[in-house]
């Protein structure tokens, strides 16, 4: 490893570290999933209930309780906020980064090491949706553990069987803990698949998967039993039936997409690495664990019918072990064909940056002219590192186009941080909470905004309509409702006072499609309604 890569590889680190740690308070919480890690570990903390996570008005049975006792553990320590919600997740993201490193170096060498863990620090994807998904971003850094722990465990002939067997148990029982069956699915499907691309057998499979397997039953078995203690049949229905069989088998929870929706997703959320991994899918000569990670998980996403792009997540380490490896490779610094995907990337930079330009006026008006400008110089810098790396024979090219990536990601969080003023949800959050103390009702109609829960410390509740069976449901004197403005009007058929308190436009779009003028509605108004029923 050259001095120059050295370099680069230090200065990408500071700018990883920047963008993973300094911008967790740059936007309020997503309206949508974010607030599903963030909220239940605050009825936590304030009810004392640890077992059982309460979110939507009941019992919450998605996912095993890890994330929320992690998180609920980093608002006791740092108070409840933005940044305690997001932190641990953080931390996830750049251990998972470390992993990788660490052993990508050990089976391909240093080099190979330090671009694989820039590669995915620097994915657009790992970076937005580590820190905003908590329970993936857990789930990510302890599948790629399982990988290289189970990986080891089948092919090492040196250890002691029953410990290498006690190891895979627990890091397959954390990934459970994080997202259930999947956490189990996901290493032991990778680490077969690469043992079947290598056409090897397993080291003493039967002692190591016995004791594998007894200290994962282990682990797990009790939290099992106190959730059957606590809920019985129900616990067993909800999650195991309803999250863990048909999230996956049906589209109870979300429209179908096509079988090649990933496939869209990752070219860019990884680019421009994607464009290198077609060359990058070969059997290692150390093992072929990364390639049977890589296509055991993009197959097992597939065939699940609910597709979610934050699902990708547990892909990402191993495209970047693959990219790496293969860069890394004598014979891609002597073959031409490793010019192409360096012009094509180049290219689709140089394309992003003319069609930013020819919006600039909205870009300008959403976010503000340094920001724009910024994006724009940052997508430049991308496509001369790419070019440069077109004809580079020195082994710094991958650095200086990976450092380029992560200052391509600090001009979009910059970016980013300018749309903050376009989500009402926290100012009304904490207006509510002070308001409401002890004794409201709060409620949504027409709109998904979960955000709320987390900033005003209540349970708001999606109503279908303001008739009859809303009137019924109200079990306090006062009340808030947040509401499309256009729905204002349906507001007449409530049987008591009411008074809009607030207006406010949101950004309900993606904004990169507002920035380029993609969406026409991107924004949408809100109203906030305070209700009296007297006499109660």
């Amino acid at each position: 490893m050259s001095p120059r890569s050295r370099f680069l590889a230090y200065a990408g680190v500071a700018v990883g570290l920047c963008l993973y740690l300094g911008g967790l308070t740059r936007l309020p919480l997503q309206r949508g999933n974010e607030p599903m890690y963030a909220a239940p570990a605050v009825w936590m903390l304030e009810t004392g209930e640890y077992l059982v996570p309460h979110y939507e008005g009941g019992p919450f049975l998605q996912k095993p309780p890890l994330t929320w006792w992690i998180l609920a553990g980093s608002y006791r320590l740092l108070g409840v906020s933005v940044f305690a919600a997001r932190l641990p997740s953080a931390l996830a993201a750049l251990a998972t980064v470390l992993l990788v490193g660490l052993w990508v170096k050990r089976r391909s060498g240093e080099r190979a090491g330090w671009l694989a863990a820039l590669i995915l620090m620097f994915s657009f994807s790992f970076l937005q949706l580590s820190v905003t998904f908590a329970a993936d971003a857990f789930l990510t850094f302890a599948v790629t553990l399982a990988v290289i722990v189970l990986d080891d465990a089948a092919r090492r002939e040196d250890g002691s069987d029953v410990a290498r067997g006690l190891a895979s148990g627990a890091v397959l029982a954390l990934a459970f803990a994080f997202k259930g069956l999947v956490g189990i699915v996901l290493p032991v499907g990778a680490v077969a698949l690469g043992l079947l691309f290598d056409r090897q057998r397993p080291v003493r499979f039967l002692r190591r998967a016995g004791a594998a397997a007894g200290t994962l039953i282990a682990l797990v078995a009790p939290w099992h039993w106190a959730m059957h203690r606590r809920l019985g049949g129900v616990f067993w229905t909800k999650f195991y039936w309803e999250n863990q069989f048909l999230r996956g088998a049906s589209t109870l929870y979300m429209r179908e997409r096509g079988p090649f929706y990933y496939l869209g997703i990752l070219a860019w959320a990884v680019f421009p690495w994607s464009l290198f991994l077609p060359g990058a899918l070969r059997r290692g000569r150390a093992s072929s664990a990364p390639l049977g990670w890589f296509v055991f998980t993009l197959l097992f996403w597939t065939l699940v019918v609910q597709k979610r792009e934050v699902y990708l997540l547990t892909l990402l380490p191993a495209v970047a072990a693959l990219v790496a490896e293969s860069l890394c490779r004598e014979d891609a610094i002597a073959s031409r064909w490793r010019r192409i995907p360096w012009w094509l990337a180049a290219g689709v930079c140089l394309v992003a940056v003319g069609a930013w330009i020819r919006a600039f006026p909205a870009p300008v008006e959403l976010g503000g002219w340094v920001p724009s400008v910024l994006v724009a110089v940052g997508f430049g810098v991308l496509a001369v590192s790419l070019a440069v790396g077109a004809h580079d024979r020195t082994d710094s090219a991958p650095f200086a186009a990976a450092l380029a990536c992560g200052l391509l990601l600090a001009a979009l969080q910059h970016y980013e941080s300018r749309l903050a003023p376009y989500d009402p949800v926290p100012k009304w959050g904490a207006m509510v909470g002070v308001e409401c103390g002890e004794g409201c009702d709060t409620y949504m109609y027409g709109i998904h905004a979960y955000s709320l829960d987390f900033y005003s410390r209540k349970d708001w509740v999606i109503v279908p309509d303001l008739g009859d069976s809303f009137t019924k449901r109200l079990a306090h004197e006062k009340g808030f409702l947040v509401l499309p403005t256009d729905k204002e009007a349906d507001l007449a058929q409530l049987p008591f006072p009411w008074k809009v308190v607030d207006r406010a436009s949101i950004l309900d779009k993606s904004w990169l499609a507002a920035a380029l003028g993609r969406s026409a509605n991107a924004f949408r108004s809100l109203s906030l309604v305070r209700f009296e029923r007297p006499g109660r």
